[in-house]
């Protein structure tokens, strides 16, 4: 079980960096995208910390994914496709291995 646990969390940390790297190809200096790299900056951080997924590392990653999802969706961001390649790759494990295990401690809300 530990070693899925590290997997999981090391999948997580690659698709955050893919996301970020090409994320940096396509930024424009809005609005938006100064928040979107606050996140991705604060997300990542927290996560190499950790030394391996629990509660609050999942709770800092719902953090990340409930105002960057709409921030991508409806936001002024103008990814190119591989940032938007990496942001899909991120939201299914995210729905996958994130969402899933956080609704064992309760509902999740949007914010």
């Amino acid at each position: 079980m530990e070693d899925m646990e590290d997997m999981e969390d090391k999948k997580l940390i690659q698709l955050l960096s893919k996301l970020n790297k090409s994320y940096q190809n396509c930024k424009q200096g809005t609005a938006d995208d100064i928040r979107l790299q606050e996140l991705l900056n604060t997300t990542m951080q927290e996560l190499k910390k950790t030394e391996k997924l629990n509660n609050s590392i999942l709770i800092d990653l719902e953090k990340f994914y409930q105002p960057t999802s709409p921030l991508i969706g409806l936001g002024s961001l103008k990814l190119n496709d591989q940032a938007r390649t990496a942001w899909r790759n991120y939201d299914k494990i995210h729905y996958e291995h994130v969402k899933h295990v956080l609704s064992l401690y309760g509902p999740v809300f949007g914010f």
